[in-house]
């Protein structure tokens, strides 16, 4: 097994708060099909969520759950490897500290999104001082550099799924600064379509980009450009594409 592809999830940390416990939780959710006895085995991570508690009462018990879960996330039949006769979905995520990204196929008998591998990145100071459109288009850029040696020439178009509504116009617009310029040059060599999935689905990305972040607020979603430098937008699913 390659250590690179499953380092995101293996270098996880344990929860320190109710709300990091949470986004594990909803990342193991997604994969819990594929584990035998999940819900034994995680029993003692949800029962700490029991009566809505303030804070996290850690226990021996957890941090077993806890590490059990994530060697279950990074072996088979769970994690599965690429096929290049297959599309491949890359879902990606930024936060205010950090991006994520699952890169994941349909496989098996029945057919099921299983993931390929896994990525998350800290940003740099100067990283997190750009807009969540920013932060989002560079999210897909790191994705695409990770996995580039299964995606550049890929058999078939993918699809990176995302949840911020305007990374569909990037390459449809007019004028781009010189740092998106560069990133629009790179995303060109690569034959896929950007789609939009609602943050609501996107929990696996989105767990792995906040694994560094403290507690924080919602933020808004500002357009990385004005509306009236677009063109027309790429192709996207609305529907949020395939679970």
């Amino acid at each position: 097994m390659d250590e690179r592809k499953v380092t995101a999830v293996r270098d996880w940390p344990a929860p320190t708060t109710v709300k990091e416990l949470q986004r594990f939780l909803g990342f193991a959710n997604f994969y819990r099909r594929f584990i035998q006895n999940y819900s034994s085995i995680a029993h003692p991570l949800t029962s700490l969520l029991r009566n809505k508690p303030k804070s996290l009462a850690w226990s021996p018990a957890a941090g077993k759950a806890f590490n059990l879960l994530k060697r279950a996330f990074t072996t088979a039949p769970l994690l599965v490897h690429p096929d290049p006769d297959k599309p491949f979905i890359v879902e990606v995520d930024a936060s205010t500290t950090g991006v994520g990204a699952v890169l994941s196929q349909q496989q098996g008998n029945p057919s099921r999104l299983h993931p390929c591998a896994f990525f998350s990145r800290k940003l740099n100071p100067a990283e997190r001082n750009y807009d969540i459109g920013n932060r989002e288009l560079l999210a897909v850029k790191l994705a695409l550099e990770e996995w580039r040696h299964w995606l550049e020439g890929a058999k078939h178009p993918f699809t990176v799924l995302t949840d911020h509504k305007n990374l569909e116009y990037l390459r449809a617009a007019k004028r781009l600064n010189p740092r998106q310029a560069r990133w629009a040059l790179f995303f060109t060599r690569f034959n896929c379509t950007i789609s939009y999935r609602p943050g609501s689905k996107n929990t696996k990305a989105d767990a792995l980009s906040r694994m560094f972040a403290p507690e924080e607020s919602p933020e808004t979603p500002e357009p990385i450009l004005p509306e009236n430098l677009f063109v027309s937008p790429i192709t996207w699913n609305a529907s949020g594409g395939p679970t």
